[in-house]
């Protein structure tokens, strides 16, 4: 098996992979990252599996050329925007006789969290832990070690339509990629776009992809909300197109590579661009800066009224945006600040330079799976011949190590929790 942590991102226009492994000392290296284009999903939705596959089929295949490693497993990024937070509570008894909570306690109060009612046509991905409750008292965020009778968690259900999840799952399975788990997107894109002290006070991060524009607000630690907005990219793209009467692919290429709102461009420049195979026409820049910054507008006054609207609104203290090309426009931050009146900035990705932003979902869940190794190395390992032997078990999923199907990924700063769901055999 691969010594390396696979993380993939399938989205509306392309589809990422990033590979990483820890070093000697515990510490994450990105070793590669690639994207490739991907036609088979629309708006968080797979439309069509062997599209969708061959896009994963190619993106694993270039990074393995990259690793020089072959690539049979990994974890994958769920998307927020086919996704839902339902509150919920477990409440379990704690079993040892000297009433310390173990991580067998853990596990219970997570299943006991999970016993709720919903939709048939729905299912329950993960669960994210917002906090514990030994013996009444809150706020507890690693409960493992403490002494109570009673154990209770507060947890958020991600939930999502059960065919949605059943035909993304396939295309992996039909790419010939085993799939270890799934990192909820918002909280695999916090790991590397957001600051531990930025979850604490509040931010909202912004995914702005293709044909969706994501939505989350973090506070104390934990995800809070999470909606989306049905504009993304493309129909800048397509304004781009309409207006000056020129093919996609062209106006797409104007878009990434002239995009400017928010300020003058200099003077009346003209660029000419091809309007088709033999044709050839000059598009002013202040007329592209126009079309631009009107779409721009509106998909932030949408989500300015989405987060105007929610209780923890005056508490966020800034906005961070991640996606593709739109966080690459000249005059972003400053006109994101004016439609948004916070403070408002691109996010850093770290292990990749800054134009490569569309790898943020994919690094995310390769930091939340690396997190989980760390921490369980960390907590229950004292030798390290141990400590190898347990790296084996999660990374090749070794199926004589412990039945239960679930493992807990827990943020090493700022306590945030999120959960990786083995992968679902039934689907196929």
């Amino acid at each position: 098996m691969s010594e390396y942590i696979v993380g993939i991102d399938i989205g509306s226009s392309k589809a990422c992979a990033a590979a990483g492994k820890l070093d000697k000392l515990g510490k994450l290296q990105i070793i590669g990252a690639t994207t490739v284009k991907c036609t088979g999903v629309k708006k968080g939705i797979v439309v069509d599996i062997d599209k969708t596959s061959e896009s994963v089929k190619e993106c694993i295949s270039q990074l393995e050329s990259m690793i020089d490693s072959d690539i049979s497993e990994a974890y994958i990024s769920f998307p927020g925007v086919i996704s839902e937070l339902v509150l919920n509570k477990g409440i379990v008894a704690v079993s040892s006789e000297n009433r310390e909570i173990q991580e067998s306690d853990i596990k219970r109060v997570i299943r006991a969290s999970k016993i709720i009612t919903i939709p048939s046509d729905k299912e329950i991905i993960g669960v994210i832990p917002k906090q514990y409750i030994i013996d009444g008292y809150d706020k507890i965020k690693d409960p493992i070690g403490m002494s109570g009778l009673r154990l209770e968690l507060d947890a958020q259900l991600v939930v999502a339509q059960s065919t949605v999840v059943s035909n993304l799952f396939k295309s992996l399975n039909k790419a010939g990629i085993k799939m270890n788990g799934v990192v909820f997107q918002p909280i695999a894109e916090s790991e590397v776009a957001l600051k531990p002290e930025e979850i604490e006070m509040g931010v909202a991060l912004l995914d702005i992809g293709a044909d969706t524009s994501n939505i989350s607000i973090f506070k104390d630690g934990n995800i809070v909300y999470n909606d989306n907005i049905p504009l993304g990219g493309n129909v800048i793209t397509n304004d781009i197109a309409i207006c000056l009467k020129l093919p996609y692919s062209q106006a797409e290429l104007l878009k990434t590579k002239y995009g400017i709102i928010g300020h003058d461009s200099n003077g009346n420049t003209l660029i000419q661009v091809k309007a088709d195979f033999n044709n050839a026409i000059k598009v002013d820049l202040n007329i592209l800066k126009q079309v631009i910054e009107a779409r721009i507008e509106e998909i932030l006054l949408l989500i300015d009224k989405k987060i105007r609207n929610i209780a923890v609104y005056n508490e966020i203290a800034g906005i961070v945006i991640v996606g593709g090309g739109i966080s690459f426009f000249k005059g972003i931050e400053d006109y994101g600040k004016y439609i948004l009146e916070k403070p408002f900035r691109i996010a850093d990705i770290p292990y990749t330079d800054p134009s490569r932003q569309v790898y943020a979902s994919a690094i995310g869940v390769v930091q939340d799976v690396s997190d989980s190794l760390k921490i369980k190395l960390n907590s229950e390992v004292s030798t390290s011949n141990k400590r190898k032997d347990w790296v084996k078990k999660i990374v090749n999923n070794d199926p004589n190590e412990d039945d239960d199907d679930e493992y807990y990924v827990k943020r090493e700063n700022n306590g945030l929790i999120s959960k990786i769901k083995n992968f679902f055999t039934e689907f196929f």
